[in-house]
């Protein structure tokens, strides 16, 4: 599991956050009538502490690295329970609001209002609303344990030569391997991606949650990754918490191809295949590492890559639109995890550009961002997006009409 001290600002965040929203649950379902007065306080007590079982889980792991699978799942299953059960309530809430709005303008109403008050503040409806959340997050969890299937993605690309049309990239991302999924989820991944028998396989970052003294033998089945042309890895804020450079050393040992703010050009059917891969943002916190893993810089790793199809693995997709300036015509993100529940939607897209899961016009540049492979483990859950192994096959495309630098169309929306 990954070593957190260098991410201590965010779970200090997600701690406060989780115990403000335990006090918003606490007084929304606790205390009022008919709750009895002797299960408030205890139950209360109860929230809070469930409420912390991401940071509770982060001292044991830094505690006890070995920590079993099972109980790390346990713990997961607990705070996706918790956020599923927290929306939830704020659902119930807001019909609640709504309702004694329009009471208060419709005095018809007044007896409809006090019916459902007491339905939905009942015990019984508490109780139901307990089950569906450990319901939800039971079918949200196994969903996201699972080895993922195949997605298939044409993409159109404006002036791509005819004798590269057909080429194919296979896209994993997000993979997590040591707060999630073990190597004989990763073996099966392997297996399947290997199956497609792709020109390319780039993985854009997060490829794990723990250091490699402790996680490199689960990480290791990567090196059964088989492409025509090469198997290429880009980085993401959780390998910088796992601590980078020695995962940079331990893929580099195992023969695999690393890129940081740089390219690596490929002569396919007689044309120029640039790949090309920035850092993370995250990056500037780990002032003790040198500078070839220092800030991401599209500039730098184009630097030099002349004429020819050029694709960017970036690990997060916030800035597609300035990469395309820089004459990328590809890009390739994740970080997002598509998501991961329906309700977050909206908020993820926000926090990423625009960018959240599936095939976008970054300005005249395609990006796809998958929503991963794999995820945290912290709360492994899926609702509304699955994983995928992303198979993504170039084709010719008419020119199109350029956009504004600010426009983000979904392609195919």
């Amino acid at each position: 599991m990954a070593d957190y001290a260098r991410n201590r600002m965010f779970f200090a965040s997600s701690t406060t956050l989780m115990l403000v929203v335990a006090a918003y649950m606490s007084f929304s379902l606790l205390w009022h009538e008919p709750v009895p007065m002797g299960w408030r306080i205890p139950l209360t007590i109860l929230l809070f502490l469930v409420s912390q079982t991401i940071t509770g889980m982060r001292v044991l792991i830094t505690w006890r690295p070995d920590l079993p699978f099972s109980l790390v799942r346990i713990g997961g299953f607990i705070s996706s329970s918790f956020m599923v059960l927290s929306w939830i309530v704020i659902l119930r809430d807001a019909l609640l609001a709504l309702t004694f709005a329009f009471s208060l303008f419709v005095p018809q109403l007044e007896s409809a209002e006090d019916v459902i008050f007491s339905v939905l503040l009942s015990p019984a409806a508490e109780w139901i609303m307990l089950a569906a959340s450990i319901a939800a997050a039971g079918f949200g969890m196994a969903r996201a344990l699972a080895v993922p299937s195949v997605k298939r993605v044409d993409v159109p690309l404006q002036g791509l030569p005819k004798d590269l049309d057909g080429l194919t990239i296979v896209h994993l991302s997000d993979l997590h391997i040591g707060s999630t999924f073990t190597g004989a989820w990763l073996e099966e991944v392997v297996r399947r991606t290997n199956e497609l028998t792709p020109d390319f396989i780039l993985i854009t970052g997060d490829l794990a949650d723990g250091r490699p003294e402790r996680i490199g033998s689960l990480l290791r089945p990567i090196t059964k990754l088989r492409a025509r042309f090469d198997v290429v890895i880009s980085v993401g804020n959780h390998d910088y918490y796992s601590g980078l450079r020695r995962w940079v050393e331990t893929w580099r040992s195992w023969g695999m191809t690393v890129l940081l703010n740089e390219h690596r050009k490929y002569e396919v059917n007689g044309r120029n295949v640039v790949i090309a891969a920035v850092t993370d943002p995250c990056a500037v916190l780990f002032r003790s590492l040198d500078e070839s893993m220092g800030a991401p810089d599209a500039r730098k790793a184009l630097e030099g890559a002349g004429e020819g199809l050029k694709v960017l693995m970036s690990h997060r997709p916030g800035h597609a639109e300035q990469n395309a300036a820089f004459g990328c015509h590809l890009q390739l993100s994740g970080h997002t995890h598509g998501g991961q529940f329906f309700f977050l939607f909206p908020l993820v897209s926000r926090l990423n550009g625009g960018f959240r899961s599936g095939l976008y016009r970054a300005g005249s540049m395609p990006l796809y961002v998958s929503p991963g492979t794999g995820m945290w483990g912290y709360v492994p859950m899926r609702l509304g997006v699955g994983a995928e192994i992303t198979l993504l096959t170039l084709r010719r495309a008419d020119p199109i009409v350029p956009q504004k630098p600010t426009y983000r169309g979904k392609i195919g929306a």
